[in-house]
């Protein structure tokens, strides 16, 4: 081990430092400046303040060799994204990431005649194609005093204070800055759905319910047992992807890695819970920037980070007696259309069920498929299922902007459908009858409907004490809904209130915070229901028609 390695390890003193400056520079330097020990300190210290030529290559070295590349490590701050880098770019500002699909398979025959075509045609899979181009460019200005090196030789550790002092601000910053820019990609790939979203409670909440970081934990786990199979609906770029489980990464919030068990964790991962800290990236939501972040699963190739700069060059100013150091930080910080990204937010769900077509003129009624992947016609409480509807368009084969998925009939707050298609049936759903409405996000008059009958044993789970009093002792807790309004703009906006279910009529349930307008000439009736193992407060007022003139 050299000496500069060594000093990554020890506490070094101003004989470490020395030393290990002299180890790495130029043959004239060595013969000038001897080894420091305590007998040849002063002597090594006059030769180098004596000598300019060896005091430039001194501080030269001290900045570079010792202060860049050691105490790096020993920052205030250090970019926890960091360890995504993918190396340096050592040519070019560009980095070319290219994806291929799959395939398609052809039926063999024995007694077929194949033609030329069929023997020398060509086929091509599917390919894409992203290009990363250098878009950090940034520099820090550093400036050293000869006095205040001068003093650092006073003192046996002086050196290495000097140096912390020295290096901590222009690494700290770069640091913060690197970070800054690395995660201002979750808020970008937000904006333009480039997440697979997936509800789940505000597990980091203050009195948040246990039962909801198990549910979590559950969607967490689901996920990494299927992002191993080939599947367009993870990535933005839609192309067939399947990754191994040794490539997951989390990036969690520090309230919703509070509130769920390491152990847990650990074994959604399947690894033990030393190889899932590394796995684990806990960063702060307010930096995440997108509302209701928990989490995010991804993989160690959603990052596309490389440095193609990273060096420092100086200017003395003879006057002054000081030497200004210029840290130059130049990277490529892009993300990959071709990595799984998955999003768990408590906000609502905003990924569509993508279906092929053009004009949607019709759509077939909706179909319920179990964790199987078998078409049934009753619904299980306590589980969940997979709902899809195949669209007609015309022309065939063209693109569209998807379907709205409305659910109508559920009594449970834990019943709940998700635009992906993803349905949960809560254990304490009393309905027995479930209906799934689809609507045309192009055209809203073209729908279809389909109902399922809602089977298994029925929970009944007891409501939390501390949201509202149950001033009958008849098991149910009162609530009283909030009064909806018309604004200026004519919108009505459903309020949000704990144990009440808002509808409208002739749509049917509606989510807390779902503005919906008021034609001219027309009225909307908003209706108030308590959800189950609540009560709307005797004499409570539950409807409101508003009406436009």
């Amino acid at each position: 081990m050299s000496d500069v390695e060594q000093l990554t390890w020890n506490n070094p003193n101003n004989y470490d430092i020395l030393n290990a400056i002299r180890g790495v520079s130029t043959t004239t330097y060595q013969d000038r400046i001897p080894n420091a020990d305590k007998a040849s300190i002063d002597d090594v210290i006059h030769n180098l303040l004596s000598w300019t030529p060896g005091m430039n290559e001194f501080i030269h070295s001290l900045v570079n060799v010792i202060g860049l590349q050691i105490y790096s490590n020993n920052n205030l701050f250090n970019n926890p994204l960091a360890k995504f880098k993918r190396g340096m770019l050592m040519t070019g500002d560009t980095i070319e990431e290219i994806m291929n699909g799959l395939l398609e398979a052809h039926r063999y025959s024995a007694s077929d005649e194949y033609l030329e075509k069929d023997i020398f045609g060509t086929e091509r899979p599917e390919t894409q194609v992203n290009f990363h181009k250098i878009n950090r460019q940034d520099y820090y200005k550093l400036t050293i005093n000869e006095v205040e090196l001068r003093k650092a030789f006073m003192s046996l550790g002086g050196l290495d204070q000097f140096i912390t002092n020295l290096m901590s601000t222009p690494q700290t910053s770069d640091q913060w800055d690197e970070f800054l820019v690395t995660t201002s990609l979750f808020a970008e790939w937000h904006k333009y759905r480039g997440f697979f979203n997936v509800n789940v409670p505000d597990i980091g909440a203050e009195g948040s319910d246990p039962a909801d970081a198990k549910y979590t934990l559950r969607r967490l786990r689901e996920m990494a047992d299927t992002l191993p199979f080939l599947s367009r609906r993870y990535n933005p770029a839609h192309m067939p992807i399947a990754i191994d489980k040794s490539e997951l990464e989390l990036i969690i919030t520090p309230e919703a890695n509070a509130a769920m068990d390491v152990e847990a964790l650990s074994g959604a991962f399947n690894i033990d819970k030393a190889e899932f800290a590394s796995r684990k990236t806990v960063i702060p939501a307010e930096y995440i920037g997108i509302p209701g972040f928990q989490a995010m699963l991804t993989t160690n190739q959603f990052f596309v980070i490389a440095d193609n700069l990273l060096e420092t060059r100086s200017a003395q100013n003879p006057v002054g007696l000081t030497t200004n150091y210029f840290l130059h930080h130049w990277q490529v910080i892009s993300a990959s259309r071709f990595a799984p990204a998955v999003l768990y937010t408590s906000a609502e769900e905003s990924t569509p069920i993508i279906i092929s077509g053009n004009e949607v003129v019709s759509i077939a009624a909706p179909t319920a498929k179990d964790q199987g992947g078998v078409t049934v016609t009753d619904l299980i409480r306590g589980d969940s299922y997979q709902i899809s509807a195949a669209a007609l368009t015309d022309p065939v084969g063209g693109a569209n902007n998807a379907v709205r998925l409305v659910l109508v009939g559920a009594q449970s707050t834990r019943t709940k459908i998700w635009q992906n298609g993803f349905l949960t049936v809560g254990l304490d759903e009393a309905a027995t009858t479930l209906t799934v409405n689809t609507v045309s996000v192009d055209d809203d008059s073209v729908t279809s409907t389909a109902s399922f009958d809602v089977v298994g044993d029925l929970a009944i789970l007891w409501p939390s004490a501390s949201v509202s009093e149950d001033d009958d002792a008849d098991g149910l807790f009162e609530v009283t809904p909030e009064e909806v309004t018309m604004d200026a703009d004519f919108n009505i906006t459903i309020p949000s209130v704990k144990g009440v279910q808002y509808s409208k009529t002739g749509t049917g349930p509606v989510n807390n915070g779902t503005v919906i307008p008021v034609a001219a000439s027309s009225s909307v009736t908003i209706t108030a229901a308590a959800r189950s193992g609540y009560e709307l407060t005797a004499g409570a007022t539950a409807s409101w028609t508003l009406t436009r003139a």
